[in-house]
């Protein structure tokens, strides 16, 4: 294991970082993206009592919880048990614990059998890995063959990237450190919150990756276009008009080239032995 990810497992653990990211974007505007994106995600799936979903990184179960009200059944897993003591407390809440089982899992090791999901959400969790192949490789084993695979990742070819990587240089203010590696572009900063890692993709390196372990790319839409939003008051007219122009691409755009959120489906061609094998291997590059 990368040395740093005994720190990142720390800081994955700890209650603040979770709270951080809440108040980031659990937001009334950002909650109306959401609820478009889950319900896409939820018409692209085939809804049914025998099917089994796994949202792998849940969270304090934000997007289970949309999914669940859309009539599917979930098992949704975290690392951080205080992360999921949360979830628990927003699924009795909201009453859908006959809708959604919780447990502990570490990506890099599930504790699944081999091919038990039919389908797989992975929001935004494989930027904070820094061993992203070999979680990339334990999500392929535990999907069934013909089962779908849906994550949301950013993207570091998107405008605001480019755009942002491009002024922090000329004017010396980059406050992370910044890893270009294989899979994209790895910010690690420190804080009061821990040591914590957020990659922006190398979106085609994953389309390749998931590729050689036996997933094909089925579709690819952005998420929201831009996430300047985190540099506005989410009351002020810039912010609400950021907000605006996300919902307007992701509704009615959907390019995913430009965008820095990107939404893959990815469906599963082999069986658990070929993957396996292919899995291997490309960890091991």
């Amino acid at each position: 294991m990368n040395p740093d990810s005994h720190q990142l497992e720390r800081t994955l653990q700890g209650a603040v970082i979770h709270t951080n990211w809440e108040n980031a974007y659990r937001t009334p505007e950002n909650a109306r993206y959401y609820d478009m994106a889950i319900q896409y995600i939820a018409d692209s799936l085939e809804s049914s009592d025998t099917l089994s979903l796994l949202d792998a990184g849940c969270g304090i179960c934000d997007y289970s919880l949309r999914l669940a009200k859309r009539n599917f059944k979930i098992t949704a897993v975290d690392f951080s048990e205080s992360v999921l003591k949360r979830a628990a407390d927003n699924i009795k809440a909201q009453g859908f614990q006959d809708k959604i089982s919780l447990q502990r899992e570490n990506l890099l090791a599930l504790s699944f059998a081999d091919e038990t999901y039919d389908c797989i959400l992975c929001w935004g969790v494989l930027m904070h890995i820094p061993e992203v192949r070999q979680a990339m490789a334990e999500l392929v084993r535990v999907l069934k063959p013909g089962g779908t695979l849906v994550i949301s990742e950013s993207n570091m070819d998107s405008i605001e990237s480019r755009l942002l990587s491009g002024i922090k240089r000329f004017l010396g203010i980059q406050k992370a450190q910044v890893v270009e590696t294989d899979s994209g572009k790895e910010h690690w900063v420190s804080g009061s919150f821990g040591k914590l890692v957020s990659r922006q993709a190398n979106v085609n390196w994953m389309i390749e990756q998931f590729a050689a372990m036996g997933l094909l790319v089925e579709k690819q839409v952005a998420g929201q276009f831009t996430e300047l939003y985190n540099r506005f008051s989410s009351k002020s007219i810039i912010g609400k008009a950021i907000h605006r122009f996300n919902r307007f691409w992701f509704k009615n755009i959907r390019l995913a080239g430009p965008a820095f959120g990107n939404i893959l489906f990815f469906r599963k061609q082999h069986s658990c032995s070929s993957v396996s094998f292919l899995s291997q291997e490309t960890v091991r590059k």
